[in-house]
């Protein structure tokens, strides 16, 4: 299986965020692991988007210590690995692990060591980070993380993404970092067609995006679906999360089906793995019951998804390698 779409902050061990709590002398709204786990677990579905990210706050109270990052990232890797992911991109956003001192350079040094000794430590998984900025931050904090995606980017980072309120700062905000990305290399997704519609969407494609996170709403102009499908954009879908968010209110009205029947790149992933209470298995679950797909769909889509990743070909040919040997074996 391959994950493009999961952020660690929503991906934190609730046990280990009580013990880095503890640690730090840091505030829980309980110190006890099962009703923590209960807090941090999303109901279906939310009142609001602010609802839903809330949730991220308690893994940014503690994830300000370079020890505390690299064990945070450590686990997700093994984590992941363990439950048969040969591939994962995971998103974070360095600047707002700088609150008690850590420069984004820093954060980002201690993330890939994270998923360097989990690569080690595990059977066979691959990781990189994709750096998010954030839509209605400092210019100054979002140009700070481009700067370290330029450090190391094919050294621990794959790439970028634009996150957050998509209504309230649109998307055309950041074109400026759309081409600083483009004359630097550097590849990039944006969240979009989330919140907001599809002309979101169309001006990331038309700025240089090759992915674009959930992409819920291109459904609403076939001619965008059209340019994605020529452009050979991957739609990178969170089932579960798109649920608890409200933008889906139906697993079987998810427009997932129709633009994976209609030729559409789709990759499946978690987004947040703790704060939706969910896997890769659990989603792919979740679609084989609305839709009845097989194994012979979830292994094209993670084809979708290796062809998307923002890794060399002879990697990606690596990959292939491996997922024809699970699904063939």
């Amino acid at each position: 299986m391959i994950e493009l779409h999961i952020h660690l902050e929503g991906s934190v061990r609730p046990r280990t965020l009580l013990e880095l709590a503890k640690e730090q002398g840091a505030y829980m709204p309980t110190y006890d692991e099962k009703a923590l786990e209960r807090y941090l677990r999303v109901p279906n579905c939310c009142t609001d988007l602010a609802e839903y990210l809330k949730r991220f706050d308690l893994a940014f109270t503690v994830l300000q210590e370079k020890k505390a990052i690299r064990r945070a990232v450590y686990e997700l890797v093994k984590d992941l690995d363990d439950q048969g992911v040969l591939y994962a991109e995971i998103r974070m956003i360095p600047q707002y692990h700088t609150l008690r001192g850590l420069s984004q350079s820093q954060v980002v040094e201690a993330a890939i060591a994270g998923i360097n000794r989990g690569v080690e430590d595990s059977r066979r998984i691959r990781a990189n980070l994709i750096l998010c900025t954030v839509r209605g931050a400092d210019e100054k904090d979002n140009f700070a993380t481009i700067v370290e995606a330029m450090e190391y980017l094919r050294k621990g980072v794959a790439g970028m993404d634009l996150v957050g309120d998509e209504a309230g700062f649109p998307t055309e905000m950041y074109v400026e970092q759309f081409q600083v990305l483009n004359q630097e290399g550097i590849p990039f997704c944006v969240h979009a067609g989330e919140k907001a519609g599809p002309d979101s969407i169309r001006l990331a494609i038309n700025n240089g995006a090759l992915r674009i996170g959930h992409g819920i709403h291109a459904i609403e102009d076939p001619d965008l679906v059209e340019l994605i499908k020529e452009r050979r954009i991957a739609l990178e879908i969170c089932p579960t999360s798109n649920l608890q968010t409200g933008v889906v209110t139906d697993i079987k009205e998810h427009p997932i089906k129709k633009y994976y029947d209609a030729g559409v790149r789709v990759t499946v992933g978690t987004d947040d793995m703790v704060v939706c209470d969910t896997t890769l298995r659990k989603e792919y679950t979740l679609l084989h019951n609305a839709f009845g797909w097989t194994r012979e769909d979830f292994k094209k889509m993670n084809q979708y998804a290796i062809d998307a990743a923002f890794l060399p070909s002879m990697e990606k040919e690596r990959l292939r390698y491996l997922l024809e040997e699970i699904y063939n074996g």
